[in-house]
């Protein structure tokens, strides 16, 4: 979809450019920038980059232990794999389950009806055996109820073909997307009305007793079927929910999927697993934190951390092997995108309406007009910029690779906008400086000669940051700020545990860092953990754990850099790739100051975006490219 708007401002931005080429100005702006274009094509760096593109992964006996499991789920296939799924295939569950995704997606006014009219019935029958009486909101799911059954439309098919859902879709860089994705046969018949029944039933029943979390579960079955069966769903689902929902219903979707893909192991024939030599590093630090928690101080509370990071690293598996084509992969990525603007419009909102706000992060004596910061869903300013760290590149990447007159262009551009805003409004400065080497990074990579425009941009930046966010910059390193020396004794105080325990660790998680850490405390100053990633693996693991992590990343940015196509460094691929490679460097440089996997939600996040990358890098070796444009 194409608007007079976008049009104008397209037509105006190449007229500019025209007459800014053909000036003086202009041909010794891109003379400059030829210059160093061509400097950096020719540096060292970039020879390292292109070189050694082998992968280690065919051999060793790290990569059979991790292929253990896959083999013995690829031998059960071989044996009863066919015989299992004519069996699933031909059961009343997966019939049934069938008709109530079909009939879920098509939004059928018959079966949401009578689900409603059996809720809302049910509903008041619970309540008035408790002595509640008569409930409204009964009343009112009963007669919307009775009205939608009187008529058996897809509203989905409506939908579809609207003029708003489809400007929806075209910002959203989905103008192919076709949401009339169901099986027409199942919104007709008896059984969808019977099953539509006995849910409204259950959840009537559910929401009686426990409220109205009760009244989620026709959604939550939803989910559930739909990733038992398309474990894909699962993949992004998590994506899209992990800034929003609590860390164990995220963790319990994660486990679900891993079982999902375990069936799909088993009785897809066509089905073959993908291993890499970063989830060998992952597998491996896996094993490093699993024997620091066996011999830890807090042995229990150590097992049920490395628990979370079992299930939630292991979800990197799962992605690499679900994600197989490049269609998919720019799906789940825009997800990613617009799951983070709607995280960062909530900040903004926050911001501008003083929704729960408080000045707990911020030292008030030194920044008395700045005593605000957004943490959005996240529950911390920190962890809020640690998650945009990683969507900020990736909103950048299709900004610039989709048309100049596309909505989409515009939208992720909007989006990019916001998001930026929000990481400004966190007031986080170990993110500001994750965000600017990111942006070095990426730049640097996707057109190095906009590095001529330096000059220009520092004449203008003090004219356009706010006294409040250049204050609090320069602030960095200042002892006097709380949060600064707050770090520093932390740090110190981890220091000197290093000195005893950096060969084997102390253990993972809190309660280990606090039977160890108040012995060795500067100013008598409690911490949860050391607030630096790296201190923190090494005081949890020893540094084992630390080599292992570091390889690992070094890896993965390696992988990364073969992913990016440096003849092709505009496709969309290539900036995806490089996006994604830039975030993870912002993440690590953030995670200089702070503990980032101390909110496994965030962790969780960077394992996602890790395996996304890695999933470029599996299908430009496998050679499945698509790549239709945009």
């Amino acid at each position: 979809m194409q608007s007079m708007i976008v049009s104008w401002i397209t037509a105006a931005w190449q007229g500019f450019l025209k007459i800014f080429a053909e000036s003086v100005t202009g041909k010794a702006f891109f003379a400059v920038c030829g210059a160093i274009s061509k400097s950096w094509r020719n540096s060292a760096i970039i020879t390292l980059l292109r070189k050694d593109k082998r992968s280690y992964t065919d051999e060793g006996v790290f990569v059979r232990l991790i292929r253990m499991p896959m083999s013995f789920l690829d031998l059960i296939k071989t044996k009863l794999g066919a015989f299992i799924n004519e069996k699933i295939k031909n059961s009343f569950i997966c019939g049934a389950a069938k008709i109530y995704i079909n009939n879920f997606v098509a939004i059928n006014t018959k079966f949401f009806g009578i689900m409603l009219l059996t809720m809302g019935l049910s509903y008041m029958l619970v309540k008035a055996a408790l002595g509640g009486g008569i409930v409204i909101g009964g009343i009112i799911a009963m007669v919307l109820g009775a009205v939608m059954s009187l008529t058996s439309f897809n509203i989905m098919k409506f939908l579809n073909n609207s003029v708003s859902v489809g400007f929806i879709k075209s910002c959203a860089g989905f103008r192919e997307l076709d949401i009339e994705a169901y099986c027409e046969d199942s919104t007709h018949g008896v059984k969808r009305l019977i099953i539509s029944g006995l849910t409204g039933l259950v959840t009537g029943t559910a929401a009686g007793v426990i409220g109205i979390l009760g009244a989620g579960i026709p959604f939550a079955l939803f989910g559930l079927l739909a990733v038992m069966y398309a474990p894909l769903a699962g993949v992004f689902f998590a994506m899209f929910a992990a800034p929003f929902v609590p860390t164990m219903a995220l963790a319990g979707l994660v486990l679900w999927t891993m079982l999902s893909l375990a069936i799909k192991a088993v009785t897809d024939g066509g089905f073959k697993w993908r291993t890499d030599s970063v989830g060998v590093g992952l597998a491996v630090l896996l094993a490093v934190l699993l024997i620091s928690s066996v011999f830890s101080f807090a042995p229990r509370q150590s097992l049920k951390v490395w628990a979370m990071y079992f299930v939630f690293m292991g979800y990197y598996f799962v992605i690499i092997n679900t994600v197989d084509n490049e269609e998919k992969l720019h799906a789940l990525l825009k997800v990613f995108v617009i799951s983070g603007a709607l995280v960062a419009l909530y900040g903004v909102a926050q911001y501008v309406f003083g929704w729960n706000t408080n000045n707990a992060w911020i030292d008030e004596e030194m920044f008395e007009d700045a005593t605000m910061r957004v943490y959005s869903t996240l529950g911390n300013p920190n962890v809020l910029g640690e998650y945009l760290l990683l969507v900020l590149p990736v909103a950048a990447a299709f900004f610039l690779s989709f048309k100049a007159k596309t909505v989409a262009k515009w939208a992720y551009l909007a989006i990019f906008a916001v998001l930026a805003l929000c990481l400004v409004l966190t007031q986080s400065r170990g993110c500001w400086i994750g965000f600017m080497l990111s942006a070095v990074v990426f730049i640097t990579f996707y057109e190095g000669r906009l590095w001529a425009l330096i000059p220009v941009a520092m004449c203008i930046i003090p004219f356009i940051i706010p006294q409040t966010m250049v204050d609090r910059f320069l602030s960095i390193g200042n002892m006097d700020d709380t949060s600064t020396s707050y770090r520093v004794f932390i740090w110190m105080g981890t220091l000197g545990m290093l000195k005893h325990y950096w060969l084997g660790g102390i253990g993972m998680g809190e309660s280990a860092f606090n039977e160890v850490y108040p012995f060795f405390s500067y100013n008598a100053i409690a911490a949860p953990h050391s607030h630096n990633l790296f201190l923190q693996l090494t005081v949890e693991a020893g540094a084992a754990a630390l080599i292992v992590f570091l390889v690992t990343q070094a890896i993965f940015l390696k992988k990364m850099s073969d992913a990016y196509r440096f003849d092709d460094k505009k496709s969309l691929n290539s900036a995806l790739a490089l996006a994604i490679g830039s975030g993870v460097v912002g993440f690590l440089a953030q995670s200089m100051f702070d503990y980032t996997f101390y909110n496994y939600r965030v962790m969780a996040i960077f394992i996602m975006v890790m395996a996304v990358g890695m999933s470029f890098w599996h299908i430009g070796k496998e050679g499945q490219t698509l790549d239709k444009g945009n």
